[in-house]
């Protein structure tokens, strides 16, 4: 018996994720750049829903738990207010990595640390879910 989640489910749950939180994805109006980027953050994101690391709630608020990580709880990302745009202005012009580490720390109510201590895998899914987020 597997234990991931079959691909229709998975489709579904993710887009609950981009309705509920009103994500703009249509994709009559992305460039071929546009398209490629968002087929690459859809897979990210397929493979963590299907594995049951990726939980979207009835609110659509999505929730990750980190597998490679260690000792790292798992993230609820909530929506994105002003003052999430607003943490990245306490970064430098140049601090591009530290600026998306900010908003999401301030949409996960977390310490930004909690991103520099990731493993790569991890971070990629967490980037995932903010850039469609702050898109």
């Amino acid at each position: 018996m597997s234990d991931t989640l079959p691909q229709d489910v998975v489709e579904a749950e993710f887009q609950r994720f981009i309705d509920l939180n009103d994500i703009d994805i249509e994709s009559g109006h992305m460039s071929p750049e546009e398209l490629a980027d968002l087929a690459k953050l859809k897979r990210t994101l397929f493979r963590q829903i299907e594995a049951g690391r990726l939980v979207i709630d009835e609110n659509g608020t999505p929730t990750y738990t980190p597998y490679r990580s260690k000792n790292i709880d798992p993230i609820v990302f909530h929506e994105p207010t002003g003052a999430t745009l607003m943490a990245m202005d306490r970064k430098k012009k140049n601090e591009d990595v530290g600026k998306m580490y900010s908003s999401m720390a301030d949409m996960c109510h977390v310490d930004q640390k909690v991103f520099a201590m990731m493993v790569n895998n991890d971070l990629k899914v967490c980037l995932a879910i903010a850039t469609l987020f702050l898109a």
